[in-house]
């Protein structure tokens, strides 16, 4: 059977010299399995000669398609494997319908990345009954769990009584069709407060909650200021702090996630960061994670060319996290086809005029009003359209249609992504992809401190 095996073109695989001794890893992105071998095992792999494996050894190797039959196609065998997932997922959300509100353009901040044009409007009471009226035909049409309310900006909170508003309407429909309301929440958290999170957890059932800072006072400051130029940093970090010491914070059933958006100009402010939130003992308290600056509405922000220097570096955050109680991902998971609004069939957003899109990036620009991402407005009862071209993505990859995914051997890993970054080919490749070599190493020392 040896001689009719091949290595699998999605392999990772690299010898370490580590003082006196080797160690060979294969990182399988069929299986996302990571391997650990003799120097002499994994030479004998890549030399695809096989005599002198042990049959536990070559057992282990097949089975996380490391190696894998000769005539085998792999992407064929990825997409069928990928199909079964999207139907998964799909199953999945037809079951659970998910709805996203911007109930405001308005933001104090003036980010330099940022790629919506910000004015002064909120959700009307008018476009809100014309909201409600749509939510309610979709549950009515359809058998649903639960139905999870997106808010996203502008930042939301600059509405919150209008939220309010909304949520309360959200509620009788949800009583009236006997499902659960559930809801999320993206904020620059600048005010964000103690009893405004109690509020959120409590009367909007918010799940997880997440903000974005950008490295600590000296680096966030230059990224997100308000729009008189003032830093935010100090406040909305002491929010931060208020929250997850107050009696109400509870990580369980509202976890706060922060986001650390990265390009050239901030890289060496993630550390200082993450060690200020761990001398103030938040890091078993919330999530953080890390990424790179895009291209928002064609602004221009972020740099291909800087996300790989960036993605080398988060090596220095993986380890910092390990070592000081954070919690992180090392490798990937095995992934198929990004999943988003986009992609989900009955998934709409609804931004503040009663615009309709299906991507929480293309509300409040004029780049995409009246374009093909724009599907109608709220109110005008003709000329609405369910879905953009985002809903051709997964087919579009699983047809190969994408070419530098069908090419790319991260593609089981990924998905392809963004699915309105491959819509306008600027697709966004994850950070692992710049240091897959130094994770694989990580997760075999960490795997291996732990089983000790």
């Amino acid at each position: 059977m040896e001689n009719k095996l091949k290595l699998s073109a999605y392999l990772f695989k690299n010898l370490y010299h580590i003082k006196r001794y080797q160690l060979g890893i294969f990182f399988s992105g069929r299986t996302a399995k990571n391997i650990v071998v003799s120097a002499n095992t994994y030479n004998s792999v890549i030399n695809e000669d096989f005599r002198h494996i042990d049959k536990n050894t070559m057992e282990l190797l097949i089975k996380a398609k490391v190696l894998v039959p000769k005539e085998e196609d792999e992407f064929r065998s990825i997409n069928i494997e990928n199909q079964k997932i999207l139907k998964k997922q799909r199953q999945y959300h037809s079951e659970h319908l998910y709805m996203s509100i911007q109930p405001t353009d308005k933001c104090q901040f003036a980010c330099n990345y940022c790629g919506q044009e910000h004015n002064h409007a909120e959700i009307s009471i008018d476009t809100i009954e014309c909201l409600i009226k749509q939510i309610d035909i979709k549950l009515s049409a359809h058998d649903y769990q639960d139905v999870e309310i997106g808010w996203f900006g502008g930042e939301p909170l600059c509405a919150l009584d209008k939220m309010r508003i909304i949520n309360k309407h959200i509620k009788i429909l949800t009583n009236k069709h006997k499902i659960k309301n559930l809801s999320h929440i993206t904020t620059n958290g600048y005010i964000l407060t103690p009893d405004v999170y109690r509020e959120l957890k409590e009367q909007f059932n918010c799940r997880r909650i997440e903000i974005t800072i950008d490295g600590d006072k000296e680096f966030h400051d230059k990224h997100r200021f308000t729009c008189s130029g003032k830093g935010t940093f100090v406040k909305l970090y002491n929010n931060l702090k208020s929250i997850v010491s107050s009696p109400y914070y509870d990580k369980t059933k509202c976890m706060i996630t922060i986001r650390c958006n990265i390009d050239q100009s901030n890289i060496d402010g993630v550390i200082p960061l993450l060690h200020k939130l761990y001398n103030d003992g938040m890091q078993d308290k919330i999530r953080f994670y890390c990424a790179c600056v895009v291209s928002w509405a064609n602004n221009g922000a972020g740099d291909a060319k800087a996300w790989k220097i960036i993605g080398k570096k988060s090596t220095e955050y993986i380890l910092y996290m390990l070592t000081h109680g954070f919690r992180t991902e090392i490798l990937p998971h095995r992934s198929g086809p990004y999943i988003c609004i986009g992609t989900m069939k009955e998934s709409l957003m609804y931004d503040a005029y009663g615009n309709i899109y299906d991507c929480s990036e293309t509300a409040y620009s004029t780049r995409y009003l009246g374009g093909p991402l724009h599907l109608g407005n709220i109110h005008n009862r003709g000329n609405k359209r369910k879905n953009s071209a985002l809903a051709t993505i997964p087919h579009m990859l699983l047809s190969g249609q994408i070419k530098q995914c069908k090419d790319c051997k991260y593609y089981p890993l990924c998905g392809g992504l963004c699915p309105l970054a491959l819509y306008e080919k600027e697709p966004r490749c994850p950070m692992f992809v710049y240091n897959i070599e130094d994770r694989m190493l990580i997760n075999a020392i960490y795997r291996l401190n732990h089983i000790k």
